[in-house]
């Protein structure tokens, strides 16, 4: 059962996110051995945009697009958090998006 406190960010999302695509980009830190292993895990995942093998403060990123919050919610928590290597999980929702895809979409 979710606290109140979890219950009201997931009213702000739902509300913020209510017929929008919930996009947001995913840092993963992975065991060292095991990078390669989670990345192929999720690259098949319909949801999942892009899956990329980084240098820096993670070891993959990915780009998600969800039709709603709680799926977004249920692929961390149920999903990802599962894979075998992953260590760390850092989700950064996406508010506006300027350009998608070589596409300027805001002037």
């Amino acid at each position: 059962m979710a606290s109140l406190e979890t219950q009201g960010t997931e009213h702000a999302f739902d509300k913020y996110y209510k017929d929008k695509i919930v996009t947001a980009i995913i840092g993963i830190e992975t065991d060292v051995n095991r990078v390669e292993s989670v990345a192929r895990s999720v690259v098949g995942h319909s949801y999942v945009e892009d899956t990329f093998i980084v240098t820096g403060d993670f070891d993959i990123i990915l780009k998600v697009r969800f039709p709603e919050f709680w799926t977004l919610q249920e692929f961390l928590v149920d999903e990802l958090s599962k894979v075998p290597g992953v260590k760390s999980i850092k989700t950064m929702m996406v508010l506006t998006t300027m350009k998608d895809q070589g596409k300027i979409m805001m002037e």
